[in-house]
């Protein structure tokens, strides 16, 4: 008896469209991963409404065969022309990267309510058709698949408006082709609406803002294509007295979701009644590959544009200078260029013949006829080319026109010069563009780094110690910082980094620091630079330090000079770190303030980070009461000297106490010099008794116990200081006090006679003496906090 014959499933069918999908190279899908896809696939096609995409995204929890969780993404549609492509594009705008596609196109019966009857055998009819895209893309969460939905629906909405009213597109395209006065117009129409442009949108604009015809893209948003101010331009360019040149060429800022993902292109032709212009017929679209790669004599428009520049400088057909014309027109994007002006062509095209055979970096702005863009073409030597250049080029563009980046590309040449080139957003440009100071930012960034340090450098240097310091130093600096901070900063950046591991200053640890504020930065922001010689300095060093000096550290930028390692490069190669922090103030303290006593501050950080100076907040005065860095140590050392003498305070109330009355810390510190410096000149006695009077002014002024506490306390012991070595040369290496210990108040019992307090970073002692014949001396003590 035979066998029933047995009709294949659903799922199975699939599998065999989705085998026969596979591109040539691609590995097949094979075992669990093709039931994963074809379950997928047939679950999303289950209900498609008539006119509508049915779209699924979900995160497989299951381990596909590359032993990963994925992300399904099932998109199912009519079949049409871009529905891969402008879905892929999707996903790369969501930053989304397709590890797997595949696109079975199959004849599907459908019930009238848009449920699936069954898959047919054959090709079907254009009718059946359907596109199934089945693409694995990384593991996103809910929110992601939410948005990820709704960009495809609208994106296959798209793409569905373009295609069904493409032939009404076209003939209206034709059909205002032949409403121009203008033969190259004319024939630009015509030649773009037989196969170069890709046609997504149309609509007709009237004065008072309603709209007709409005075709493919626009109609979800008839009118945006312009914004208002867009179409008030646009309509002022044809009322202009000067003739304008119709079609009107421009660049939208609505990205094709169509695809590719460029700006769509407009062109705009008047409707004139009885002379005027009362509304305006927009034909919105991208180029065609065709179109784009088409030599420029078979571009109309672009064609007379090449045969204007050619009788100007009548080159003779055939020689040099008219290939490298005719190079460089090809080469340019004609999407862009077709809407210059013959002048702003003959700039771009002769810049770019110039560079033909001598690449070097050069750049070039031309504003776009509305002054809504402004495009950007950037040439440089391939070899320079790489994504950190790419990104530092833009933000040098965007720092220096106030314009935000809409697009860019890429050009290689087969030679060794690429070519970028930016769409960027002007509505918001405050000024008009200069195209030169963006060219000589350019040379400073890229080419003419060197000469441009040398440059900076030679305001203070001897030119023959300018070059040398230049081409020594200025190749260490790494892109990013020549597009951050420019010449100028690298010249004083330099002044600091040739006296690492030089300078007696620096040696202990090799470090050095300047303050510096930007243009543009808020008052109670202020810079600090910290110069590492050999490597990088570990923060640990840093930010403690900094906030000891009352600073609150926001951020910490390195740059790295080329050959930091200090095994690889000779003894006189530069090397190092520059450390560029961002700095918060106290309140009421300005980046002003602290740049007028820069020299003073920067004198006290560098002691600390070269371990010369204490690092605690007695360095919080040098900022906040305007002492020096010596000053600051007098006082901790007296500090030092009474928690000895078991004083109550802490050290944080203490310096609070003396930051807090800076006019009677200042006093005090008069004081000790009126009373003990050898140079002083004029009466003492008065000197100190003025001094007395302004503590006790201050003094009247503080309002806390504690803090009037500190102060009398400091000002009774400066008293108690018979002799002191502060002012002589040994003093820079420890202080030394010899106190008349009962005018010290609150010294435990019994009080000597005398003492003398030995202060330095790396030792500190007491040489007690009970009267004026007595033995001793300093000694070794294991009791840090009590050896007294």
């Amino acid at each position: 008896m035979a066998k029933p014959h047995r009709q294949p499933t659903p799922l199975t069918v699939l599998h065999a469209y989705i085998a026969g999908s596979i591109l040539p190279g691609e590995e097949p899908l094979t075992g669990a991963r093709l039931d994963h896809a074809a379950g997928f696939l047939l679950e999303a096609a289950q209900v498609r409404a008539d006119g509508k995409a049915a779209v699924l995204v979900r995160s497989n929890s299951e381990v596909t065969a590359s032993t990963r969780r994925v992300t399904q993404v099932a998109a199912v549609n009519r079949d049409m022309p871009f529905l891969v492509d402008s879905v892929s594009h999707a996903l790369a705008a969501q930053g989304l990267t397709v590890d797997l596609l595949v696109h079975p196109i199959v004849p599907i019966q459908r019930n009238a309510d848009g449920s699936l009857a069954a898959l047919l055998d054959g090709d079907g009819t254009p009718k059946t058709r359907e596109s199934l895209i089945y693409l694995e893309t990384d593991r996103i969460d809910a929110r992601q698949r939410r948005a990820l939905e709704a960009e495809l629906a609208v994106t296959l909405a798209d793409v569905r408006a373009a295609v069904a009213d493409w032939p009404a597109m076209k003939a209206a395209l034709l059909a205002d082709a032949g409403t121009l006065a203008d033969d190259e117009g004319s024939a630009l129409l015509r030649w773009l609406g037989h196969g170069m442009l890709t046609q997504l949108g149309h609509v007709v604009r009237r004065r008072d803002g309603k709209h007709r015809q409005a075709l493919g893209l626009c109609r979800r948003a008839a009118g945006g294509l312009l914004s208002q101010d867009g179409w008030e331009r646009a309509f002022a360019w044809f009322d202009s007295p000067k003739t304008r040149p119709a079609p009107l060429i421009v660049k939208a800022n609505v990205i094709s979701r169509v695809h590719r993902r460029v700006p769509l292109d407009l062109f705009i032709v008047p409707v004139i009644e009885d002379g005027e212009v009362i509304a305006l017929s927009a034909h919105a679209g991208i180029w065609t590959s065709a179109a784009l790669a088409a030599p420029p004599h078979e571009v109309p428009v672009l064609r007379q544009r090449l045969a204007a520049i050619m009788q100007r400088f009548d080159f003779v057909p055939g020689s040099h200078d008219d290939k490298a014309l005719v190079h460089a027109l090809s080469v340019l994007p004609h999407d862009l260029v077709i809407g210059f002006t013959t002048s702003d062509v003959l700039r771009v095209a002769t810049a770019m013949m110039a560079l033909v055979d001598r690449p070097r970096p050069r750049a070039t702005l031309v504003t776009a006829p509305l002054g809504r863009h402004v495009f950007a073409f950037v040439w440089l030597p391939r070899d320079l080319m790489s994504t950190a250049t790419r990104l530092q080029i833009q933000a040098l563009l965007e720092q220096e026109t106030g314009t935000t980046t809409l697009d860019w590309s890429l050009t290689v040449e087969g030679g060794s010069l690429a070519v970028l080139r930016y769409v960027l957003d002007a509505r918001g440009m405050a000024k008009a563009v200069d195209s030169a100071a963006v060219d000589a930012r350019l040379q400073d960034l890229l080419r003419g780094w060197t000469d441009a340090v040398e440059a900076a450098l030679a305001a203070s240097e001897e030119p023959s110690r300018a070059a040398a310091l230049a081409l020594r130093h200025a190749p260490t600096f790494p892109t990013s910082y020549r597009a951050a901070y420019g010449p100028q900063e690298a010249a004083r950046d330099i002044g600091r980094v040739r006296l690492l591991g030089t300078d007696d200053r620096l040696l202990a640890l090799g470090r050095d620091v300047r303050l510096y504020r930007l243009d543009g930065d808020v008052p109670d922001l202020l810079r600090l630079k910290i110069y590492q010689h050999g490597g990088a300095m570990p923060l640990s060093d840093a930010v403690p330090a900094l906030e000891n000096f009352g600073f609150r550290v926001l951020s910490e930028v390195p740059t790295t000079l080329a050959g930091s390692d200090p095994e690889t490069v000779g003894d006189s190669a530069p090397w190092g770190t520059i450390h560029d922090f961002q700095l918060a103030l106290a309140p009421g303290s300005t980046a002003s303030d602290m740049l007028d006593r820069a020299a003073t501050i920067e004198q006290a950080i560098n002691a600390v980070l070269n371990a010369r100076a204490e690092n605690d907040v007695f360095n919080k005065l040098v900022v906040s009461t305007g002492l020096d860095a010596r000053e600051a140590e007098w006082l901790r050392a007296f500090y030092r000297y009474l928690r000895q003498g078991s004083i109550s305070f802490t050290i944080y109330t203490v310096v609070d106490a003396l930051a807090g009355a800076p006019a009677v810390t200042r006093a005090l510190v008069t004081l000790l010099r009126q009373r003990h410096d050898p140079a002083f000149t004029g009466d003492r006695a008065a000197a100190t008794e003025a001094s007395a009077e302004a503590i006790r002014a201050g003094l009247a002024k503080v309002t806390a116990i504690n803090d009037d506490r500190v102060l009398r306390l400091y000002w009774q012991t400066m008293l108690a200081v018979l002799r002191t070595n502060m002012f002589a040369p040994a003093g820079a290496l420890a202080l030394a006090f010899k106190f008349d210990s009962s005018l010290v108040p609150g010294l435990p019992k019994p009080v000597p006679w005398r003492e003398i307090f030995v202060y330095s970073r790396r030792v500190e002692g007491i040489h007690l003496r009970a009267g004026p014949v007595a033995r001793g001396g300093l000694r070794w003590s294991d009791r840090r906090d009590d050896f007294r």
